[in-house]
């Protein structure tokens, strides 16, 4: 399958798709790291003193495939919409496109408003180059 390419204008509708299924996975993948530790502080002590901790630790874990699934559920939301995640922690969304004849991404980080950078895709986000505010939006090009 051929991978799908974005203009300006049609990442930033995919943007807006995505958005809140990537806002909540944020919080999800918060959640996980927080019962992660959780859980494994109850097997800890649970190694330490003998005694076992089933019921809560039966319970965390639990809780943990939950949020797992819901997890995989909002990231094939996203990835449907056309976005790749990049970085959860940091918030990055990109979206393939050429730009200047190069493979390039639409690339949006959280707490930003729109989409206002892309970067080639071999150079990451270290890459970033702001969108010409005088090229035509939705013209693949910055």
């Amino acid at each position: 399958m051929t991978e799908r390419e974005f203009t300006l204008e049609e990442a930033r509708a995919a943007l807006a798709a995505a958005r809140p299924a990537f806002e909540e996975l944020r919080e999800v993948e918060q959640q996980i790291g927080v019962l992660s530790r959780e859980l494994a502080q109850v097997r800890e002590r649970s190694r330490g003193n003998g005694r076992a901790h089933g019921s809560h630790e039966r319970e965390t874990a639990g809780r943990l495939t939950v949020l797992g699934e819901r997890a995989r559920r909002l990231l094939a939301e996203i990835t449907a919409a056309g976005a790749e995640v990049k970085g959860l922690e940091q918030g990055l969304l990109d979206f393939p496109t050429t730009i200047e004849g190069r493979p390039a991404y639409w690339c949006w980080q959280a707490g930003e408003p729109d989409i206002a950078w892309w970067h080639p895709r071999e150079s990451g986000f270290a890459g970033r180059r702001p969108i010409d505010p005088a090229a035509p939006p939705g013209s693949g090009e910055a």
